[in-house]
């Protein structure tokens, strides 16, 4: 059973659809579960609905999900602009979705995982090189970066890793 948390398309859209082709039971997850059963209108992927800037909403995702092998979050709200133009709300949002969120999943997950799982989110390029009008991204990154060094500690034997990719064109 994979879990994978995150919009349908992009990276998201690409991890589910290679690990229903390996033969997984897969669980799509997000804020608009409307938009992911027009993504995956075939019926194969059950569909449910979290927001990881909600924690009992995490608590009870969980205890919906009950066991699994694998948890992936591909979420994120990103925090763009230069310094005089960031948001407090949005960078907070960021945060809260990004490393917040993969805290509080996997605070409630850790007791869930079959023997050999894996928790998998993702940091990026920005947390490694800044570039300007990226502040509010970077930060973000580089904190989810580390929040998976630490959650490898804490949650082993469970597998985690913070992904870093380049930048991606989801169109």
């Amino acid at each position: 059973t994979v879990v994978l948390i995150g919009r349908g398309s992009g990276i998201a859209h690409g991890i589910a659809l290679a690990a229903a082709a390996a033969g997984a039971n897969i669980v799509v997850a997000g804020r608009h579960p409307d938009q992911l059963r027009e993504s995956y209108p075939d019926g194969r992927f059950a569909v449910e609905r979290v927001d990881l800037t909600d924690e009992k909403a995490i608590e009870d995702f969980a205890e919906r999900i009950g066991t699994l092998d694998h948890l992936v979050s591909t979420a994120s709200s990103r925090a763009r602009g230069l310094l005089r133009e960031l948001d407090r709300n949005a960078i907070q949002l960021s945060f809260d979705t990004k490393v917040i969120g993969p805290v509080m999943l996997a605070k409630h997950f850790v007791d869930r995982f079959n023997p050999g799982g894996s928790f998998t989110f993702f940091s990026g390029v920005a947390a490694f090189k800044p570039v300007i009008g990226y502040l509010g991204v970077a930060i973000t990154n580089g904190a989810a970066d580390f929040l998976g060094r630490s959650l490898a500690l804490e949650m082993a034997p469970v597998r985690v890793n913070a992904i870093s990719p380049g930048v991606i064109d989801t169109g």
